[in-house]
């Protein structure tokens, strides 16, 4: 009996070992999570900072084509402002006779002495058909400067958090209005089927097509001052290929050193002369996309220019 108390005791206490020693790597494994979860949570904002910063980098190369945009409008509505300022007096006239004789104080022959009067004067039907026009012009102008500002507000401001499912071709149309002015010079052909969804962020997707259109830009610029090309062109093409999209970008610009290619997305990493750009437009691509499970590639294409393919997986409907 005292050989199975021993031996009782001898196996409580390893019992008591190992739960000791479970518990204390227990315990380590906790905190080492804790502290995991702080290090993946300042890691998360980090990179929330640098798209931000992005953002501003990419602002800043838009800003003055965007003040040309913006210029166009503000023109024309400036120009309507000054006619119906020239028209103020002949419409003063006209509203305070009728004023005056509403309450009586000219009677019906006076009132008919005056409009002859007036109508001598003043072209009333060009008068009418001008004030409807300015109306027009206004509302069309403000329209487009609303539309403009909404725009960049859209794709300037922070979001923590825009998870949703929308359309490729909705992104690329975005993209190409908020890079208007930009891309003026470039001759673009868009081949996007309707209701081709993804989901993740609108606007950080949106980001990553800006600053894949902005390289392509650059390098047909380049290109065309050396005298490459006569005329720059992008094409952009989406292809499904069953769970997932191939968003092909082909510019005709000039192309990329093939030992640069595999140094392209590390951050900092530039084939611009050194003050231009950041050097990190392609990593926060990366970044990105690898955020929504996708890829990015690139290749010179036989005929000059490069495609950069990104490939995106389908919204789960």
């Amino acid at each position: 009996m005292q050989n199975y108390y021993k031996a009782y005791l001898r196996e409580k206490a390893a019992r008591d070992e190992v739960e000791l020693l479970l518990e204390e790597k227990t315990s380590k494994l906790y905190a080492l999570n804790v502290e995991l979860e702080k290090k993946l949570n300042i890691l998360q904002q980090q990179q929330l900072a640098v798209v931000q910063s992005e953002k501003m980098a990419t602002l800043g190369t838009l800003s003055a084509g965007v003040a040309h945009e913006i210029n166009n409008p503000l023109a024309y509505l400036t120009c309507n402002l000054e006619t119906l300022a020239h028209y103020k007096d002949d419409i003063n006239s006209y509203l305070s006779l009728m004023v005056n004789f509403s309450e009586g104080e000219v009677t019906e022959q006076q009132l008919i002495a005056q409009l002859t009067s007036l109508n001598e004067k003043v072209d009333t039907q060009e008068l009418i058909e001008d004030l409807a026009d300015i109306a027009n012009d206004c509302q069309e102008g403000c329209g487009r400067i609303s539309e403009i500002i909404k725009n960049l507000l859209d794709f300037a401001k922070p979001k923590q958090s825009d998870e949703a499912i929308f359309e490729i071709g909705e992104v690329l149309q975005h993209t190409t209005k908020l890079l208007e002015n930009k891309l003026k010079q470039v001759t673009i052909n868009i081949l996007c089927a309707d209701e081709l969804m993804i989901n993740g962020s609108k606007s950080s997707i949106t980001q990553a097509f800006i600053n894949i259109f902005v390289n392509a830009v650059h390098a047909c610029d380049e290109a065309k001052e050396k005298g490459i090309i006569d005329h720059s062109k992008l094409t952009v093409t989406v292809e499904d290929s069953g769970h997932e999209y191939a968003i092909l970008f082909k510019d005709n610009g000039v192309g990329i050193p093939e030992n640069a290619i595999e140094h392209v997305f590390e951050p900092f990493y530039s084939t611009k002369p050194l003050g231009e750009g950041t050097g990190m437009g392609l990593a926060v691509v990366y970044g990105i996309l690898t955020n929504h499970h996708g890829s990015i590639s690139l290749s010179n294409n036989a005929d000059g220019g490069v495609t950069t393919q990104v490939i995106l997986p389908k919204a789960k409907l």
